[in-house]
C-alpha cells in the first residue's frame, strides 16, 4: 500500500469521526464501532483464508484416495462385498418398511414393480455393436411346422398359426368378466402413443373414433386370463416367455413402431385382420442390414430378434381394424 492510499485512508477516518460528532456520537463510541468493524474485516479475511488452505489439503487427499482405489479395485471390491453380504437381506427388509406407508398413500406406485425400464434411453446405442446376424439376411422365410426355439437365431420368418380370430368385442367381453383384475393390475391404456386413458373409457362405448390403443399388460395373473383366448404360440418354448404383453388394437389405419419388449425373442401374431409391416434394421445396424416389407395377414405370427429389427406397421387405407398381440421370450 503506497503512501497516499494511507493517507486517503487516514483523512476518511477523520472525515467520518467528525460527521459522528456532529450527529452526537461520542469519541469512545466512535471508537468502538471502528474496531468491531476492523474484526469483522479481520474474521471475513480468515476465513477465506481457510478455505483456501482447505482446498490446497483435500483437493490432493481426494486424488490420492481415488487413484489408490482404482488401482487396487479389485480387492477393495471384494472386501466390501464380504463384508456387506450379511447386511443386504436387512437393509432391503428395512428399506421395504420404510416404503410400506409411501405405497399406503400412494397405491398406483405398485404397478412400477413389474417394470424392468422406468424410463427408456431414446439415444441408447450399443458401440461397436456386431450385425452379422442381420447382414446375411435378404427375404424373410414362411415356414410351415415351426419348432420351438431354444438356441440364437435371428432370421426373422412368419407362419400360419391355430390362432383363432378375436375381434374388439372379444377383448371388451374379457375384459367385462375380469374388470376389477384388469382395473387393478394393468389400468392404463395408450392412446396413440400420446396420452392414458382407464379401460373402462376405452371399451365403455362402441365407437372408437379412429384411435391407436396399446394395452400393456406385465403380471402373472393377467397372462393367465390371456391365454385363455391367445395360447402359446407353438415357436415359445414351455419356460421363459416374458409376463409383459401388449395387445394393440388399430382403428387408426396410421403408421407407428410395434412396442419394445422386455425380451429379445419377440414375436407379432395378428389377431384381427391384416397390416403392411416393415422390418427395421436396428439403428446401430442400418447401414449393413436391408429393410423388409410384407403382409401380416390374420392368423400369421411374425417372429423377429429384437435386438437386430424393429417392427413399423405401415400406413393402410383400408378400414380394416386391425388387433395383435405382442409377446416375448429369453
Amino acid at each position: 500500500m503506497s503512501q497516499e492510499d494511507i493517507d486517503e485512508y487516514s483523512n476518511s477516518i477523520k472525515r467520518l469521526k467528525n460527521e459522528s460528532t456532529i450527529t452526537g456520537i461520542s469519541e469512545e463510541e466512535f471508537n468502538k464501532m471502528y474496531f468491531q468493524s476492523l474484526n469483522e474485516l479481520n474474521r471475513e479475511r480468515l476465513k477465506k483464508s481457510n478455505r483456501k488452505t482447505n482446498t490446497i489439503f483435500v483437493i490432493p487427499i481426494l486424488v490420492i484416495f481415488f487413484i489408490t482405489i482404482a488401482y487396487n479395485y479389485k480387492f477393495v471390491y471384494s472386501c466390501l462385498i464380504c463384508n456387506m453380504q450379511e447386511y443386504i437381506y436387512p437393509g432391503l427388509r428395512l428399506l421395504r418398511k420404510i416404503s410400506i406407508p409411501f405405497v399406503a398413500l400412494f397405491p398406483s406406485l405398485t404397478e412400477f414393480y413389474q417394470e424392468t425400464c422406468l424410463i427408456q434411453n431414446p439415444f441408447f446405442t450399443v458401440v461397436d455393436m456386431d450385425c452379422w446376424p442381420c447382414s446375411s439376411i435378404h427375404t424373410i422365410r414362411e415356414i410351415s411346422n415351426p419348432l420351438p426355439i431354444h438356441t440364437q437365431q435371428s432370421a426373422p420368418f412368419v407362419y400360419k398359426t391355430k390362432q383363432h380370430s378375436i375381434n374388439f368385442d372379444d377383448i371388451k367381453k374379457l375384459y367385462i368378466n375380469n374388470r376389477d383384475l384388469f382395473d387393478k393390475e394393468s389400468p392404463k391404456i395408450l392412446v396413440n402413443n400420446n396420452y392414458y386413458v382407464s379401460p373402462r373409457d376405452v371399451f365403455k362405448s362402441d365407437l372408437q373414433n379412429k384411435d391407436l390403443f396399446i394395452w400393456k399388460f406385465n403380471n402373472f395373473n393377467v397372462a393367465r386370463l390371456l391365454r385363455q383366448i391367445i395360447p402359446r404360440p407353438k415357436v415359445v418354448p414351455k419356460f421363459g416367455q416374458s409376463t409383459e404383453r401388449f395387445i394393440i388394437m388399430d382403428f387408426k389405419q396410421d403408421k407407428y413402431k410395434i412396442p419394445d419388449t422386455e425380451c429379445n425373442n419377440s414375436f407379432l401374431l395378428t389377431l384381427k385382420g391384416s397390416r403392411i409391416v416393415e422390418l427395421k434394421p436396428a439403428e446401430e445396424c442400418k447401414h449393413e442390414c436391408k429393410s423388409f416389407k410384407l403382409e401380416l395377414k390374420e392368423s400369421y405370427l411374425l417372429w423377429y430378434n429384437w435386438w437386430y429389427w424393429r417392427p413399423v406397421v405401415q400406413q393402410s387405407s383400408s378400414n380394416e381394424t386391425f388387433i395383435a398381440h405382442v409377446g416375448s421370450y429369453c
